[in-house]
């Protein structure tokens, strides 16, 4: 599991980047409040281009001190590395983004913290 790192904030939304030693992910929440929430994500192999099919990613939106969870998610995949999703927040708080990458048999989980305004 990884921890994201690097936040950026521009228009509302707000982008974290983390990675492990082959993969690098990009999740940007597009709005970050309550109610319905688009979530891109970006995949970027550290090793060039990968072959083979996409990976398959899903979200899941944790609220651990409430107990809370959304369903897990599948993203869809919009071009080479890009996928898209929506989640539905229901209270202010802060919120891990868990993004779940299954390349065939293997699998990686990243851990995005995000704070959630009402």
């Amino acid at each position: 599991m990884t921890v994201a790192l690097l936040p950026s904030w521009s228009d509302d939304s707000r982008s974290l980047t983390g990675g492990t030693r082959t993969d690098e992910i990009t999740l940007t929440v597009d709005r970050p409040r309550i109610g319905a929430t688009d979530v891109d994500i970006r995949l970027t192999p550290r090793q060039g281009e990968r072959s083979g099919p996409l990976p398959e990613v899903t979200l899941q939106a944790v609220l651990p001190t409430a107990g809370h969870a959304t369903p897990e998610t599948p993203a869809h995949a919009q071009g080479a590395g890009a996928y898209s999703t929506s989640v539905h927040l229901m209270m202010p708080g802060r919120w891990t983004f868990r993004v779940s990458v299954a390349h065939g048999d293997a699998g990686e989980e990243f851990d995005f913290p995000i704070a959630i305004t009402g």
